[in-house]
């Protein structure tokens, strides 16, 4: 490692002052409260925009879908239930429940969870005792309390809501709902197209009036001769109510606010005119302030949820927007950096509220010009992550060789604290953009994080970041002529040679790739059968009225309008294909230890009777161990998926199909559906997760791990990918330690790795919280791309966490 950090030495960073404004993490009284009601919030669910977009789609029978969504939204926020807490400076309400998913029914969006809730308010059980071996019963431990429904509700939804959708949604759009299988496509349901950032700065600039002016007079360009006349007209007059309602419903709080007033504290009365004055001023105008700014991108990002169905829509790159206007208020004397920091610390709460996961910050980078991005507010959005705990939020921290290196060590010393912020790579996300996305290098420059690990450029494209494909399935198909190990009667993938003919580890290879290959096509065959669906009867007009490209084209992001269309095909587990693969290698043709015939006859029993041979196999060569003899066969696997991708097209002109390396826990139902395989592990039982090593197969330490992770780093994916790490925060002790620590990750970025999820908790505080996790509010884990609160994952998935090795060196 010595070598290593030889090569990226700290002098070629820039140092600024950016120290942590508190020692040691501190919240306000106020701040503290709004996060104890966050802990304490059950998840509902809310049939506020179900049941207000069924009135407005009764209404809009023979509507173009831009307008009938339009009015629904306008609907459901002229209407649904709103609220202001007390010591609440920001608001707004994505739903009329405090912790809720709203349900784009008008897809079958959320419908299995309310299908699930329904029997369980009638049974009085629980989900888990409901579905305990399946998907909603294994999501999440929150998910006890959805059943909460009241009489009323149960009528609405059984009686009237559901019984109009199923005649209405299209068949061939609701049978895609729910998980999908090996080569689906991956989900529609819950949503269609699930992590996408808002483009935000736009309404910072020009407030939704202008926008809605935007739109107008784009529409005043139209030629009714033109191809798609109507369709196009239909689209911009749809934005342009949309813009209204928004506007509406921001004047709703401005109205509560004022009333609240009447009857207030001093204190809390100046609070609550200001809440007012703000929402009559924002999001219709271009915001004056800091304050106006935040509340400006909290409400829409809400009402883009609202529109959208719960989905992980992200802010983007906040430090970016924000900066210019807490700049400004700071040299006016307008705002203290203590202000700042707790209005960043609310807004962060208040974002933390969603089942699918809140959405993740993007901070740090260059900018469009190539210059250091970083700025006062991204250290803030650090500090207040720190001080908070993390709550469930994400933040995408962009290092690139330009980033101030107490910036680096600031991120490092939050895992002192808590985990939650990942470390990305600038320099080679922008070329995987580039490469990979099709990007121009001042909008790959631009990008930011979409929802677990996933980038796009910013509020410039169709996000779409939910296709799937399970790879693993692919190497027991290479091993038993297109079938899978546990259901081999039925053949899956195309039919490659049996393992009597695979004379070469080679053969063995084109046999896998082969597996691949059929794999992607059928996945970008049902991209293509699936979107052109979905996208005739889900529209956001709201949402593209942000995205560059969408007004000027007339055409809703959903529909291709955006500047830039692309899926991602995602690839999980990839150190259980490249160990499986190295074992196969090292064993059957290297070794001689066993023959091809032999091991799979193992794998087609579990290695039952076979524990010698099973051992055997874990003891092979490891990709996390800084062997070549194993990493290789990893770059492989990732060469040769990319290599691929390349072969298709998207179906929107000029799209792009990227790859995609992480995993959301569905590794975890990926390795429900595969048998045995040869690196060992037994069926059933989870592959790996994202890039990151095979649990526990990380014998050589930490550097040697982050050595391996980088070993793809030639290999342009195009879109994110996931590397976790486990280690005990004592590792951090000290500012010795910090430092060794900082320089490390250094050294990890200069091999090109792609990105890092520091998870810094020790194994046995993860045994503890399992087995007393009331003592463990404020725990929070990377599962893969995402963070979440330990005490809120299901049990298999926490074994998961807790079977990861946990470092106690660098």
């Amino acid at each position: 490692m010595e070598a290593l950090l030889e090569e990226r030495t700290v002098e070629k960073r820039p140092v600024t002052s950016g120290g942590f404004m508190y020692g040691k993490p501190y919240l306000s009284d106020r701040i503290k409260g709004l996060r104890d009601i966050f802990f304490n919030a059950k998840w509902e669910i809310d049939i506020d925009r179900m049941k207000y977009y069924t009135q407005a789609y009764k209404e809009t029978e023979g509507q173009l879908p831009p307008m009938r969504n339009a009015k629904g939204l306008e609907k459901t926020l002229a209407n649904m239930t709103i609220r202001i807490d007390d010591e609440e400076l920001i608001v707004g309400a994505k739903s009329s429940k405090r912790y809720s998913a709203p349900s784009a029914i008008e897809v079958g969006g959320a419908r299995g969870y309310a299908t699930v809730a329904l029997a369980c308010y009638k049974s009085g059980k629980t989900v888990p005792e409901v579905m305990p071996d399946g998907f909603m019963g294994r999501s999440a431990e929150f998910l006890k309390h959805v059943h909460e429904f009241t009489e009323e509700e149960y009528k609405l939804i059984t009686e009237e809501i559901f019984p109009y959708w199923d005649i209405k949604v299209p068949e061939n759009v609701r049978s895609m709902a729910g998980l999908g299988g090996i080569f689906s496509g991956g989900k529609v349901p819950p949503m269609p197209w699930h992590h996408i950032s808002v483009g935000l700065e736009k309404p910072l600039k020009m407030g939704l009036k202008g926008i809605a002016h935007q739109a107008a007079d784009r529409m005043k360009e139209l030629n009714p001769d033109e191809t798609g006349y109507e369709k196009k007209k239909d689209f911009l007059e749809a934005v342009q109510v949309s813009c209204d309602a928004v506007i509406m419903f921001a004047a709703r709080y401005a109205k509560m606010a004022e009333e609240k007033a009447k009857t207030a504290a001093p204190q809390r009365r100046k609070e609550l005119l200001e809440i007012a004055e703000r929402c009559l001023h924002v999001p219709a105008e271009p915001p004056r302030n800091f304050m106006e700014a935040l509340q400006t991108i909290y409400l829409i990002q809400m009402a883009v949820i609202v529109s959208h169905g719960d989905a992980v829509i992200c802010p983007g790159r906040v430090d970016q927007y924000l900066y210019p206007f807490y700049k400004e208020d700071r040299e006016a004397g307008r705002i203290t950096p203590e202000q700042a920091m707790e209005a960043i610390e609310e807004y962060q709460i208040k974002t933390a509220y969603s089942f699918n996961g809140p959405g993740v910050f993007t901070i740090g980078g260059v900018d469009k010009n190539g210059d250091d991005a970083v700025n006062y507010i991204s250290h803030l959005f650090v500090e207040a992550h720190r001080n908070l705990k993390g709550l469930c939020n994400g933040i995408a921290a962009r290092i690139s060789e330009k980033t101030p290196r107490d910036f680096l060590t600031k991120i490092c010393e939050v895992n002192r604290h808590t985990a939650g912020i990942a470390i990305y790579n600038d320099d080679v996300q922008i070329r995987d953009l580039i490469q990979g996305g099709g990007y121009k290098l001042e909008d790959a420059r631009d990008w930011c994080n979409i929802g677990c690990t996933e980038i796009t450029g910013s509020a410039n494209n169709n996000g779409n970041t939910a296709v799937g494909l399970f790879h693993v399935p692919c190497l027991e198909m290479a091993l038993n002529e297109g079938r899978a190990m546990m259901s081999g009667w039925q053949p899956m993938g195309v039919k490659t040679p049996p393992v009597s003919e695979l004379k070469t580890f080679e053969d063995v290879k084109k046999a896998f790739a082969a597996q691949v290959a059929h794999g992607i096509e059928k996945t970008v065959k049902g991209i293509h059968e699936r979107e052109p669906k979905v996208s005739g009867v889900f529209a956001q007009p709201l949402l593209s009225a942000t995205i560059e490209g969408c007004i000027e084209s007339a055409t809703d992001l959903y529909a291709g309008g955006a500047k830039y269309n692309h899926a991602t095909i995602g690839n999980q587990g990839l150190a259980t294909q490249a160990d499986s693969l190295t074992a196969i290698k090292w064993a059957v043709f290297d070794k001689k230890l066993i023959t091809l015939e032999d091991l799979v006859k193992h794998l087609r029993n579990n290695f039952k009777d076979a524990e010698e041979v099973r051992q055997m196999l874990i003891n092979a060569p490891k990709y996390g161990n800084d062997d070549p003899y194993a990493d290789e066969t990893a770059l492989w696997v990732v060469e040769n998926f990319v290599n691929e991708l390349k072969k298709h097209k998207y179906w929107i002109k000029d799209g792009t199909l990227r790859g995609l390396m992480i995993s959301s826990a569905t590794h975890q139902y990926e390795g429900m559906v595969v048998g045995a395989t040869p690196d060992g592990r037994l069926a059933g039982t989870p592959v790996s997760n994202g890039m990151s090593p095979s649990n526990a197969m990380e014998k050589n330490g930490l550097t040697a791990a982050l050595i391996s992770g980088a070993t793809t780093a030639s290999i342009p994916l195009g879109d994110g990918s996931s590397f976790n790490i486990t280690f005990n925060p004592s590792l951090l002790q000290g500012d010795e330690q910090l430092d060794k620590f900082t320089s490390m990750v250094e050294g990890y970025l200069s091999l090109g790795g792609r990105q890092l999820n520091p998870n810094p908790v020790s194994i046995a505080t993860l045994v503890d919280a399992q087995k007393n996790p009331g003592n463990y509010p404020e725990l929070q884990v990377k599962v893969s791309g995402y963070s979440a609160r330990f005490i809120d994952i299901h049990k298999s998935l926490q074994d998961d966490i807790i079977k990861r090795t946990g470092f106690e060196a660098c």
